[in-house]
């Protein structure tokens, strides 16, 4: 086999392995007050595999399911209620007037993307490293900020792929069938690879106090 074929083998299987944590995500996050616990499975296994220590896939999924699906679901829990008022609120507000429409739904925009940038942090910390809630919550909130171009990054590529799914039905089609295939699992690869520069943050920290 020359270098090109085993290139190509490779890539093959790391879609495969995809493919197959995609749909344990989607089967384990049917419930979905287990999205959360769901989710810090996933960055449990692509955590590793950025870092080319993954070990046996589904084992390692259903392992990290169970030993976060407490904490996981109280978190995803606290998110998504807060998520939904931010929603409500907004909608609230677009019957308010002119003036105070603007004013509040810019508040609310930019609150919504401060929850989504805590969203996107809050799992794969649970799934790194172990602490309090509200500990995960104030670190999520704190690397958002000060992790800023790795943050929007991560943005970009968790928020773009859903809004151009929402264009029109045909997208909403295609992109429906692509994230119950593998779009979950690519989006977390790609934070993945971002994430783990931004994890060593702590790692910097933990030599220092050596």
């Amino acid at each position: 086999m020359n270098w090109t074929d085993n290139v190509v083998m490779r890539a093959l299987s790391r879609l495969c392995d995809f493919m197959l944590l995609n749909i344990l995500w989607v089967v384990c996050s049917i419930p979905l007050f287990t999205i959360g616990a769901s989710t810090t499975a996933l960055y449990t296994v692509m955590l590793k595999i950025v870092r080319n220590e993954e070990g046996y896939i589904v084992k390692g999924f259903f392992g990290a399911f169970k030993e976060n699906f407490k904490k996981s679901t109280i978190m995803w829990l606290i998110l998504a209620a807060v998520g939904i008022v931010l929603g409500i609120d907004s909608r609230v507000a677009a019957g308010m007037t002119s003036t105070m429409r603007m004013i509040f739904q810019s508040a609310f925009i930019i609150f919504g993307i401060v929850w989504v940038c805590v969203v996107i942090y809050t799992f794969p910390l649970t799934a790194r490293y172990e602490n309090t809630i509200k500990n995960t919550f104030k670190n999520a909130l704190l690397l958002s900020i000060a992790k800023l171009p790795y943050t929007l990054l991560m943005l970009v590529i968790t928020v773009g792929p859903v809004l151009l799914t929402l264009v029109n039905s045909m997208t909403l089609m295609i992109g429906l069938a692509l994230w119950l295939v593998a779009g979950v699992a690519l989006v977390a690869w790609l934070n993945s690879f971002l994430l783990r520069k931004v994890f060593e943050i702590f790692h910097t920290d933990e030599e220092q106090g050596k």
